[in-house]
């Protein structure tokens, strides 16, 4: 079985050479530290590491004020499709078109490829004018 089936959900489907391309970068666990980090990094809570407290601040100050299209495309069986991290988003972006995709899980981009350009080039030719 592939390290990207035990890592990432067990997901059916993935071939050997998709699962050693996202292990390739990392030969242990320690490289993978950076990448651990990264859920902190989304602008969802008012606490958290110190360090990047304010950068959270500042970005959901930013992204209130926006006003240009937004689409946001989450997945329904996914961590950040389901729960706080979807809600965050849908308050920052009331205006947002939001679309559920169905499955895909953590890995999104491999098994709903063709679904999310679908989706992102019909959003862009039919905002054309808003987004200049």
């Amino acid at each position: 079985s592939s390290g990207i089936n035990a890592e990432y959900g067990g997901y059916e489907g993935v071939d050997g050479t998709t699962s050693r391309g996202y292990t390739a970068p990392f030969p242990n666990y320690r490289y993978k530290a950076g990448v651990a980090r990264w859920p902190q990094l989304v602008p969802m809570l008012p606490w958290g590491n110190s360090r990047i407290i304010e950068d959270m601040r500042t970005t959901k100050r930013f992204l209130r004020n926006w006003t240009k299209p937004v689409l946001m495309m989450f997945c329904d069986d996914g961590i950040s499709g389901k729960g706080a991290s979807k809600e965050l988003f849908k308050s920052l972006f009331p205006h947002g078109v939001d679309i559920p995709i169905k499955g895909g899980g953590c890995l999104l981009p491999e098994f709903k490829g063709e679904e999310l350009a679908q989706h992102l080039s019909r959003f862009l030719n039919e905002n054309k004018k808003k987004t200049k």
